[in-house]
């Protein structure tokens, strides 16, 4: 309908023109009110003037009517980010809290099994085997937070590009899969000491249980 308004608008224009320059020539040719030429230019200027009032009239029902369809348009569109967003964040969050419980779980089990290693080992204790070994047993476990964070990144990025939800509430929810991202890479890709890792379990578990609340209460 938008195209149609454009086309009618540049009818308008040139029969406008048209209209005018017929116009010209019939007001020269006043004094021979009997010639061809006079009774030729006065007729194209009434046509030209007709098809430039039914342009004008006609071009503004056409854009009237895009504009109507536009309005339309956005708000269908404002109706669908707005169900997108409802679905997505209460994915987010149900799958948050699992894949939060899931990772605090697996790094409790690899700290309980990393003090195991130090306490039987005696002097001949190696992290990095001791890593290893920590990291075999829980393979399938590790490549599930993997995926699942994956996901979680996936429901992220369409929050973050739907118009519908606020820049607070998008703020909130990338802060809080930052936050279980960093705990999932704790999980999943061990390194430093066994006081380290200790000490950021216990600091990105209470992170993540804080933002478990704030997304609760969006």
């Amino acid at each position: 309908m938008q195209s149609l308004a454009y086309v009618l608008l540049l009818v308008l224009i040139l029969s406008a023109i048209i209209a005018i320059v017929l116009g010209i020539f019939w007001f020269k040719e006043r004094k021979n009110k009997e010639g061809k030429k006079y009774k030729r230019n006065r007729l194209g200027t009434l046509i030209a003037l007709a098809v430039m009032v039914i342009s004008l009239f006609s071009a503004g029902g056409a854009q009237s009517e895009a504009t109507h369809e536009e309005e339309a348009a956005i708000a269908r569109q404002e109706k669908l980010d707005k169900q997108n967003y409802k679905d997505n964040k209460e994915d987010f969050t149900s799958l948050y809290y699992d894949l939060g419980v899931a990772v605090e779980q697996l790094s409790s089990k690899e700290s309980d099994e990393w003090e195991s290693a130090i306490d039987n080992s005696g002097e001949d204790f190696d992290i990095d085997s001791t890593i290893d070994n920590i990291s075999d047993n829980h393979s399938d476990d590790i490549d599930d937070v993997e995926a699942k964070i994956e996901k979680l990144h996936s429901l992220d990025q369409k929050i973050q590009k739907n118009e519908y939800a606020s820049d607070e509430d998008k703020e909130t929810i990338h802060n809080a899969y930052l936050d279980l991202k960093h705990f999932a890479n704790h999980t999943t890709s061990i390194s430093g000491s066994y006081n380290d890792f200790t000490d950021e379990h216990n600091e990105l578990d209470r992170k993540t249980t804080d933002r478990v609340e704030e997304l609760q209460d969006l």
